[in-house]
């Protein structure tokens, strides 16, 4: 991340998860880079930061896929790396006994048995880091492991995200940040536009060296964990996290500049606003372009007077619901992670306080049954043209 502006992307076809498919397109992608000996030097220390949000098999495509975890795993092997981790915090609160369920629902324990590497949950130590330039945050508390790595590999998979319209590389880098101290951040930051602030502040104090993004197969509608697996066919590969992240919301039908984080880096002179100023090597990113894939609502009130934004907010912003109640099972997930303590269980079920509800949709993501939608007011369905699969 020494040069964001200059960094290019590269973008590397790959049907599907097949072993030998992955590994020869990471391959590739890499090798339009210099290969990994570019950024993995012999004896080095490497952790791949995966994303491991919740407990759930590869195949719901809310996880990174476990075999392209294995072809970074085998190619900073073959660099030289002196010690290979994978490593997250996931969402909400996490055990070690909760931990290791994650990390083998998503596969990634084969993974590291197969690989002969460990995986470490990035709540188990902390420092307070600086973050260099940072705008709302000049320092954050984050995994030690991460931290005192000499390589960072970020390795999100590409998503939709309610609150932030798209995760990517930069929100990717939230899993660094300990337990429920992520939680907290969506208190201290209810703002979108904030946050997206909050989250450059971050990649910022965890430089990563390098990323590699899962656009096989992403997830559109309802994510981060609630949409619907959707087939892309790309890797991407970049030591720049926003320009990765600028093409893969082009391929995937956002105007980048719709996606927070984007927007949040563009304000600050670090990434560009389109896909087409972003440098990129291997595969045009127009040819992996897909089409109508499904966008969440869009904050209708984000260009609106900061005097009148709290109060449509309020009305025509999405708020979470229990869509489903014949999935939800009265595990409490949602009562329990609720940052401001808005819902309490009902006769087992989920009841929502709006006044207090900060709509960041920790319980959307984090409801292990799926049972939590977003509901937008109608009369702002008939006024904007979304994707997304909600429903009134």
């Amino acid at each position: 991340m020494s040069d964001q502006a200059a960094a290019p992307v590269s973008i590397e076809p790959c049907a599907s998860y097949a072993p030998e498919s992955v590994m020869e397109a990471v391959s590739a992608a890499l090798a339009h880079l210099g290969g990994m000996s570019a950024f993995v030097k012999p004896g080095q220390s490497v952790l791949l930061k995966v994303n491991l949000l919740t407990k759930a098999e590869p195949a719901r495509a809310i996880t990174t896929h476990p075999e392209v975890v294995r072809a970074v795993v085998r190619l900073a092997k073959e660099a030289g790396a002196g010690s290979v981790v994978i490593a997250d915090s996931p969402g909400g609160r996490t055990s070690a006994q909760a931990a290791r369920a994650i990390f083998e629902a998503s596969g990634l324990a084969v993974v590291a048995h197969d690989e002969d590497v460990e995986t470490v949950l990035l709540d188990d130590a902390v420092v307070r880091v600086a973050a260099p330039g940072g705008h709302l945050y000049q320092h954050f508390n984050l995994g030690r492991a991460a931290v005192e790595a000499d390589v960072l590999i970020d390795m999100p998979r590409l998503k939709t995200h309610g609150f932030m319209m798209m995760t990517g590389a930069v929100k990717n880098l939230f899993g660094c940040i300990p337990g429920l101290e992520k939680a907290q951040f969506h208190v201290k930051v209810p703002d979108r536009a904030d946050f997206g602030e909050m989250l450059v502040d971050l990649m910022l104090a965890c430089k990563p060296e390098l990323c590699i993004m899962d656009a096989i197969i992403g997830m559109e509608g309802a994510g981060p964990a609630g949409g619907t697996p959707r087939h892309i066919g790309a890797v991407l590969a970049s030591a720049d996290p926003v320009g990765m992240d600028v093409v893969a919301a082009a391929i995937t039908g956002f105007d980048p500049m719709e996606v927070y984080t984007i927007a949040a880096a563009n304000r600050r002179g670090l990434g560009p606003r389109t896909a087409d100023e972003v440098p990129t090597v291997g595969a045009a990113w127009r040819s992996i372009a897909v089409q109508g894939f499904a966008h969440p609502a869009k904050d209708v009130a984000r260009n609106m007077p900061p005097a009148v934004q709290k109060w449509v907010r309020a009305r025509v912003v999405s708020r979470p619901w229990l869509e489903h109640p014949d999935r939800c099972n009265g595990c409490r997930t949602c009562e329990k992670e609720c940052p401001v303590h808005a819902i309490k269980m009902v006769d087992g079920k989920p009841v929502y306080d709006y006044t207090d509800c900060i709509r960041c949709y920790c319980c959307q993501e984090l409801c292990p049954k799926h049972a939590v939608g977003l509901k937008q007011p109608w009369f702002v369905r008939s006024l904007v043209v979304r994707g997304g699969s909600e429903r009134a």
